[in-house]
Order: C-alpha cells, then sequence, then structure tokens
C-alpha cells in the first residue's frame, strides 16, 4: 500500500481551526499521515522572515494538532527546523522525523544530531546535488524532490527516477495535479508527500503554495489511482 503524507504547512495559515479541518480531510480523503513543519521565524536564513511569523507554530498548537490527529487514527509528524523544535517531538513522542531538503544544506549537523537518536527519519533530496546520498545511519529514508514551488510536469517527469530503490522510498511533489504523484507510485514510490489546502485561492506570496497543493478531491483521486496501481 502507498503510504500518503499530508504536508499542512504552511497552508494552515497559522489557524489551528483550519488545521484540524485539514487534518479531518485528510483523514477522509485516504491519508494515512499529517505533517506540520517547525520554526522559529527570526532563526531561519534568509531576509524579511518577518512575513512568516504568523505560521510559526507553537508548542501548545504542535500539542493539540498531535491530539486531535490520535483521535482520528491518523499519523502525525513534524519537520523541526532548530534543536529546541526536534526536543518537542521527543517530548511528545512522535515515531516519525523528517527533515527538510532546506536543512541539509541549512544545518547538516543539527541532521545528525536528529538521525543519531536513532528515529525513523525521512530526508528530502531536494536541495543535495551529490552523486552520493548525505547519511548512511540505516534509520533514514529519502524522498526525491525538486526544490520548486510549483514547477511543471515535464521537469517532474525529467528528474524523477526511472525505479525507486531500497533507500529512495518516496516522493515530494510540487507539481499542480496529482498526475506526477501517480507516476512516481508507477516508478516504484511507497511513500508520498504533497501539501495539501482547504482551498487554492487562498495562494499568496506569506500562506505558501497552495496552487500546487492537493485539494479534498484530488487526494480521494490520488488515494484511488495509486491503490489501483499497488493492486
Amino acid at each position: 500500500m502507498t503510504y500518503i503524507i499530508s504536508e499542512l504547512c504552511g497552508q494552515w495559515g497559522g489557524s489551528v481551526r483550519r488545521a484540524e479541518q485539514m487534518i479531518l480531510q485528510s483523514k477522509m480523503g485516504g491519508a494515512d499521515a499529517v505533517k506540520v513543519q517547525l520554526w522559529d521565524t527570526y532563526r531561519m536564513p534568509g531576509e524579511n522572515r518577518e512575513i512568516w511569523e504568523y505560521l510559526s507554530m507553537n508548542f501548545d498548537q504542535f500539542k493539540r494538532l498531535k491530539e486531535f490527529s490520535d483521535s482520528l487514527n491518523i499519523d502525525f509528524f513534524a519537520s523541526p527546523f532548530h534543536s529546541d523544535r526536534f526536543e518537542w517531538i521527543q517530548e511528545l513522542g512522535l515515531s516519525t522525523n523528517k527533515i527538510a531538503s532546506s536543512l541539509v544544506d541549512w544545518d547538516i549537523d543539527l541532521c545528525n544530531k536528529m538521525i543519531n537518536t536513532g528515529l525513523e527519519t525521512f530526508v528530502s533530496l531536494g536541495c543535495w546535488d551529490k552523486n552520493y546520498l548525505p547519511f548512511e545511519q540505516e534509520n533514514v529514508k529519502y524522498f526525491h524532490c525538486v526544490a520548486k514551488y510549483p514547477h511543471t510536469l515535464d521537469v517532474a517527469l525529467d528528474l524523477m527516477p526511472e525505479q525507486f530503490e531500497d533507500r529512495i522510498v518516496g516522493y515530494s511533489d510540487h507539481v499542480i495535479g496529482i498526475d506526477a504523484c501517480v507516476e512516481a507510485v508507477r516508478r516504484g514510490a511507497k511513500v508520498i508527500e504533497k501539501h495539501f489546502t482547504t482551498d487554492k485561492s487562498l495562494q499568496s506570496k506569506s500562506e505558501g503554495a497552495h496552487t500546487c497543493s492537493m485539494n479534498y478531491e484530488e487526494l480521494c483521486t490520488l488515494r484511488n489511482e495509486v491503490d489501483k496501481i499497488r493492486h
């Protein structure tokens, strides 16, 4: 069975109620997991980070969404960007960690620190341009992705592996629509990660890439299509 991850950040828009709606729709649409991102805006690299401040999730919000996900029996995990945010993951006993491709480029020491705890870890390779994998630990599995929001289906298919392998098990998608996700499963991807939104018209510079996110109807279709391939 293909494991589908519904990525909530930054499409939750800083609203816990919207995030809970997204989790509920993700569960109903057939996702196996939901994921958020944990950062402190002012410790992130780059300029004009204040525009992202309202998307920074605090511990109480994080805990509330974890408990809400548990109540629906859908997996919940996160991508932390700082050591103290990873401590939140440990405190709540999450069983999986996700390392964003930008963090591999930005803070390799933090990546190794998290991986060396032994927690099951997914790592996106969108910002990795070497011809070898960045980590050798056995608890790490990789996602192929293209770090551009959005990009075209032609680009996705051109850069996608012809066959997903033992360690590159998943595909993190930033293409409009679900066609690239379906093709990745045809090529052997066992995990699909894609941003989710309740409303694509929310697209703005400060609310993330709603246009390349899947909505409820697209998630339902994706679930059906990949299940047909697996069966």
